[in-house]
């Protein structure tokens, strides 16, 4: 019995962690891999009539699909990139990939937690599904306010954080290119990760504020008689 007290709260608190980071990589990724939102992009940007002599569209994929199914130490095959740039876009790539391994690792192992916690709890669902709206409530909580947070600081001084990320996690001097020579600065400028980045980030409180509403209705739909017994109680009170 002991075990399982101390157990429950552990396992509970990181499932909550574990809920911005599920947020966070799902819109991340769906941003990163969307169609629609390149175009968008590039017609705001003007890299249709900068590139105009090249299918931008199909480079785009190529990118795209190399990003999500590449393989390790492959450059991509395409000769609109020359072969630092193709460097880099492996670099991204290898990036890219990891982040997707964290993303499906993350919800693996929520879901494992879940089964645990489940049979801590004796498989009592009453009190599972509460413990769940707990843990909803703190990660999506959590979520957003970190999501504000780096709105904030994303839109105050993005350069800063462009260039933090990319000292991070490049090598120095990879990731600096000539726009006079160099294509991918053309085909990806750098107010479109800014506007990645704001995507990202919009989504994740979206989400959070989507998840916070539903537990917020799941309480009230839950604990409907408790409140109805409330208001009789406070009508009979009155004079």
């Amino acid at each position: 019995m002991e075990h399982k007290r101390l157990f429950v709260p552990i396992i509970s608190v990181l499932m909550a962690l574990l809920v911005p980071l599920i947020i966070c990589l799902y819109n991340f990724n769906s941003v990163v891999f969307d169609d629609n939102f390149y175009k968008k992009e590039f017609l705001k940007y003007d890299v249709y009539e900068t590139l105009g002599d090249y299918d931008i569209e199909s480079i785009n994929n190529d990118v795209l699909d190399y990003l999500a199914h590449g393989k390790s130490d492959e450059l991509i095959e395409n000769d609109f990139f020359n072969e630092r740039e193709k460097k880099h876009l492996l670099d991204v790539k290898t990036i890219i990939q990891e982040t997707l391994m964290m993303y499906y690792f993350s919800i693996t192992l929520f879901i494992l937690f879940f089964i645990s916690l489940a049979f801590l709890m004796e498989l009592n669902f009453k009190n599972i599904a509460k413990r769940l709206l707990i843990i909803a409530l703190s990660g999506s909580s959590l979520n957003f306010l970190v999501g504000v947070l780096l709105f904030f600081l994303s839109n105050s001084n993005f350069n800063f954080v462009f260039d933090a990320f990319h000292k991070t996690f490049f090598n120095a001097g990879t990731f600096i290119f000539n726009p006079a020579f160099e294509n991918i600065v053309a085909l990806y400028p750098q107010n479109l990760f800014l506007d990645a980045l704001i995507s990202t980030i919009f989504g994740a409180i979206i989400t959070s504020m989507a998840i916070l509403f539903f537990c917020a209705m799941f309480f009230i739909i839950s604990n409907r008689k408790f409140f109805e017994n409330f208001s009789e109680k406070c009508r009979r009170k009155r004079p």
